[in-house]
């Protein structure tokens, strides 16, 4: 059977709460498969193969720093951004990312818009486009919430 995974990458615990959240929305609407909620270092620690495992990822990945992936999600970022990376690592998988980050950085949601794309690259199947919530602007909250409810 396949689960329904929501994976976030995380500096300050904004993205796990948001993440956590949404696998508990999941959870009680009762979709008759397991939702998996955790970092998103975890998927290669554990070496879970998403493309046979997972019937939809959602990924939730803050900016931190200049542009950098937050620690919970550093090895994932250095797994896929490989040339290396296997060109069918997400083949026909769905997805969709939230970005958090601060419009009053230069890259603003810089980790989001790379593993969206990186996911797209090696076979992912993009369900809606990319979400980039802006703690900057006050506008986090509601670009959060609309992203959940697709």
């Amino acid at each position: 059977m396949s689960d329904i995974f929501v994976l976030y990458g995380s500096q300050t615990g904004n993205g796990e709460s948001i993440a956590q959240d949404l696998a508990e929305q999941l959870n009680e609407a009762n979709l008759g498969v397991d939702v998996k909620c955790m970092p998103l270092n975890q998927v290669r620690k554990e070496k879970i193969s998403l493309k046979e495992k997972a019937l939809l990822v959602g990924l939730i990945c803050a900016t931190t720093g200049n542009g950098d992936a937050p620690e919970n999600a550093e090895s994932f970022w250095r797994m896929i951004k490989l040339r290396s990376a296997a060109k069918d690592m997400f083949d026909n998988l769905p997805y969709c990312v939230l970005g958090l980050g601060d419009t009053n950085y230069d890259k603003f949601c810089h980790m989001g818009k790379a593993i969206d794309k990186r996911m797209n690259e090696l076979g992912g199947n993009r369900m809606f486009e990319l979400a980039c919530a802006d703690e900057g602007t006050g506008t986090m909250e509601s670009t959060v919430e609309a992203w959940k409810d697709q």
